[in-house]
Order: structure tokens, then C-alpha cells, then sequence
């Protein structure tokens, strides 16, 4: 590989890690806002904790979808719609009054643009770019671009929220959402001529998930995300409240 080669390698794959940084690290302070909007709101805990669980469902089932239509159109696109999308849930949040309103824009609009911006779409456009012998290096840094954007949001969150509200943090995590779209252009890059080991020809949709339903082990992998997803997403929901 050639220093223009390895530099445009190491590019596209900082660029999928921030963008992932931001998804991740929006989605996962969504927590920390509970408390406070249902102060300023009266609309309950049970209400607000109902859309971000209705957001665990969007962001898990938007991915395959969002990876289908990036398949078709090219990932930089899908990727932009997802940071818009993002923005957009995270904009609208503070004018919501009702448990209704929440469940669009945290459970459908937030949760949607996160998971259309999340490991699937991301790793899958890098991979295509890159030489089989970088994929594996480079999904490892992306991943990491997910924890640092967790452990960098969460903080950042709080502080918003204390020195300036949590309408005003919600606007600054939306406008940190858009300031991340220039990055999307990376991703717009050719296919590497190479083909992933074990590639077969193209795939609808509808006949990969049967595919999937059918193999054991995609079954396995996905009840241990479940039970991951599961107990993270409870934590991540409820901890800061129960700490505060």
C-alpha cells in the first residue's frame, strides 16, 4: 500500500469513527434528560422512559434498512438523512408536551437517525473502501470512536444541562449532530476492487433476513445483543437519575 493509499485509509476510517462518536454518544446520554424534562414537562417517568424504549426498538430495526438503502444509493447520503434525522428528534424534543410527541421525536426521529448512523451502515461503507487486510484494524478503531463518543457525550450533556438547561443542551447536541455532516463526504469513495471473503452475489432485502433467520448462529449472536442491549440500554436510562 502506497502513503497516499494509507492515508486516505486512515482518513475515511477517523472520519466513519466521528461520525459514530456522535451517534453513539448522542444516543446514549438520552438518560440524563429524564429527570429534567420531566420537571420542566409533569409528564412522568414512565412516559419519557417509554419513548427512549420505543427508540431502542427504531434504532435496532432502522439499520438494516438504512444498510439496504445505502447498498443501493451509497452510504454518505444515508449517513447525512441520519445526522439530519438525529437533529432534527433532538430539536423538536423541547416543544413536545405530551407523551405522544415524545415517542416521535425521541423514539422515532432521535432513535432513527442514530441507528441510521450507527455500526452497520458505518463499518459496512468503510469495508468497501478499504483492502480486506485494513477491514479488520479499521472496524476495531471505529468501534473505539463509538466509546469515546460515550464517554466525551455523557459529561458534556451534564454540563449543558446544568449551566444552561436541557432545552438548550438538547439544540447543542443538535447543532454538534450537523457540524458532523461534512465528514459523511469521506464515505462517498469507490468501492475497493476487491470482494469481502465469502461474498456471493447481490441480495434483496427481504432475502437476506430470511437467510439470517434461518442460520443458528445469527440467531445466538443476536439473544447475546439482546441481553446486551438490554441491561446496557436499562442502565444507561435509569442510572443517572437513581444517582443523582
Amino acid at each position: 500500500m502506497t502513503a497516499s493509499q494509507s492515508r486516505a485509509a486512515w482518513s475515511v476510517t477517523l472520519a466513519a469513527a466521528a461520525i459514530l462518536m456522535v451517534t453513539m454518544g448522542v444516543r446514549q446520554s438520552q438518560g440524563l434528560f429524564i429527570s429534567p424534562i420531566n420537571t420542566s414537562t409533569g409528564l412522568g417517568v414512565v412516559a419519557i422512559s417509554f419513548a427512549i424504549a420505543i427508540g431502542q426498538f427504531t434504532w435496532g430495526a432502522i439499520q438494516p434498512i438504512a444498510g439496504a438503502v445505502a447498498d443501493k444509493f451509497g452510504p454518505a447520503p444515508v449517513l447525512a438523512a441520519g445526522l439530519v434525522l438525529l437533529a432534527a428528534g433532538m430539536a423538536l424534543t423541547p416543544f413536545m408536551s405530551s407523551g405522544f410527541g415524545m415517542v416521535v421525536s425521541i423514539g422515532l426521529l432521535t432513535a432513527a437517525g442514530a441507528g441510521t448512523g450507527a455500526f452497520s451502515v458505518i463499518i459496512g461503507a468503510v469495508g468497501q473502501q478499504l483492502a480486506p487486510e485494513r477491514r479488520g484494524f479499521s472496524s476495531g478503531v471505529i468501534n473505539a470512536g463509538a466509546s469515546v463518543g460515550q464517554f466525551v457525550f455523557a459529561p458534556l450533556a451534564q454540563f449543558l444541562i446544568t449551566a444552561f438547561g436541557w432545552m438548550a443542551a438538547l439544540w447543542s447536541l443538535a447543532a454538534v449532530s450537523l457540524a458532523a455532516l461534512p465528514l459523511t463526504r469521506m464515505l462517498r469513495g469507490k468501492p475497493h476492487a476487491a470482494p469481502i471473503a465469502g461474498a456471493t452475489a447481490e441480495k434483496t432485502l427481504r432475502g437476506a433476513l430470511r437467510e439470517a433467520a434461518q442460520d443458528r448462529s445469527y440467531l445466538l449472536l443476536h439473544a447475546g445483543f439482546f441481553t446486551c442491549g438490554f441491561h446496557i440500554a436499562f442502565l444507561v436510562t435509569h442510572l443517572p437519575g437513581e444517582v443523582q
